[in-house]
């Protein structure tokens, strides 16, 4: 009983000691900064004929839907949970959604108008499929990578679904500010999507602190000055 007495408070300085190293977790902030190509999104702005009628396009989300993935730097599971997506205003909201394997987006039609979805050429991920005005369609993705879901009839209503095991991720903000929170310290990979594709991607050295980063994402125009 006298030993268990003993080794007990240097047991628990021990753990004590240890805790730090093992529960060692930064916060990954900094700002995004976007060519004007981006900024405003690839949205449609106006109105569309529909049956001698006319129908108002939304406003473009800020941005484009920015979101910022963080890959790495030990192997995550990204829990798949069922996320919805509504189609309002001939505009999905959001318009960007990152999830995990496995999991349910639900597509909910809000227009007055039938929206046929598709993942174009990918009919083994998400085959088309007319959704009716006030419907819903739960569609499941299983296997990581990005995929554009996309309207025939309405090509500006486009909802990218990024499908990850990474839990680390964020939407951009409107002054291109971003915050991941307790990311394990060590090398990582830092990549951007915006409207539609990936714009950026780059190395990362998360440490046992906050880190601030500042990720300019080079334009059309810069890239291909680039690769002349």
């Amino acid at each position: 009983m006298m030993q268990h007495r003993l080794f007990s408070p240097l047991f628990l300085s021990g753990l004590l000691a240890l805790a730090p190293a093992l529960a060692a977790a930064a916060t990954v902030r900094g700002t995004v900064s976007l060519p004007e190509e981006l900024k405003s999104g690839r949205r449609f702005l106006g109105h569309w004929r529909v049956e001698n009628t006319t129908v108002a396009v939304q406003p473009a989300p800020a941005r484009g839907d920015t979101v910022v993935v963080l890959v790495g730097p030990k192997p995550q599971v990204l829990a798949p949970k069922n996320t919805p997506v509504e189609i309002v205003g001939m505009q999905a909201n959001p318009t960007t959604v990152v999830v995990g394997e496995g999991a349910v987006v639900e597509f909910r039609n809000s227009d007055k108008v039938s929206h046929d979805l598709s993942v174009p050429g990918r009919p083994e991920i998400m085959p088309p499929e007319r959704l009716g005005p006030g419907t819903v369609r739960k569609q499941r993705f299983g296997i990581s990578g990005e995929y554009v879901v996309r309207c025939s009839e309405y090509p500006h209503v486009a909802v990218s679904v990024i499908v990850t095991s990474s839990p680390f991720f964020a939407p951009v903000d409107e002054k291109g500010g971003f915050k991941l929170l307790d990311v394990p310290e060590g090398p990582a990979t830092l990549k951007v999507w915006s409207n539609g594709r990936w714009v950026h991607e780059q190395t990362v050295d998360v440490p046992a602190k906050a880190v601030d980063l500042t990720l300019k994402v080079s334009g059309a125009s810069n890239k291909e000055a680039a690769e002349q």
